[in-house]
């Protein structure tokens, strides 16, 4: 009986050292931890610490809304510009050529001013032209598919 009894004192101690070890790695984590914590206080405490930081947060927000303020307001002022209203006609220029190859495409900005691109094929080349448009007229003589593609980008700005 007294053997059983050295026995499970025996293991009891090794659980206990077992114990011991385990809680001494977890202690040396979390002083490590700890330490990283408070690295460069010198002589302040946590929570002077943990308030200077919230203040640096608030800080740092406040500059990012404000700057994101200012630049949503500079994109704005320049959105009138922005060629945002698009009109395409695609056409068969020629009898011979199918597929519907050739194209109108208008583009314009707020102020009714932009460009049209017409685009030829033909068998044997292809050809780009491009028009001015200022205030909504163009500068030159606009064709039947150029004339399309202008009103339906000056029906798209008045959907918007």
């Amino acid at each position: 009986m007294e053997d059983y009894f050295i026995y499970s004192c025996a293991v009891l101690f090794a659980l206990c050292i077992i114990l011991i070890i385990i809680a001494y790695v977890k202690l040396a984590k979390l002083t490590k931890k700890y330490n990283l914590l408070i690295k460069g206080l010198s002589d302040k405490n946590v929570e002077d610490l943990m308030i200077s930081y919230s203040d640096e947060i608030f800080k740092v927000k406040d500059d990012l809304e404000g700057n994101i303020k200012v630049r949503l307001s500079e994109l704005e002022k320049q959105m009138p510009t922005c060629l945002r209203h698009f009109g395409m006609v695609s056409y068969n220029a020629f009898e011979n050529v199918s597929n519907n190859m050739s194209f109108s495409f208008a583009v314009l900005n707020d102020d009714n001013n932009g460009i049209i691109i017409t685009g030829i094929y033909t068998r044997e080349n292809s050809y780009v032209y491009s028009k001015e448009i200022v205030n909504g007229e163009p500068n030159k003589e606009l064709s039947r598919e150029e004339h399309e593609a202008l009103n339906e980008a000056l029906a798209s700005k008045n959907k918007k």
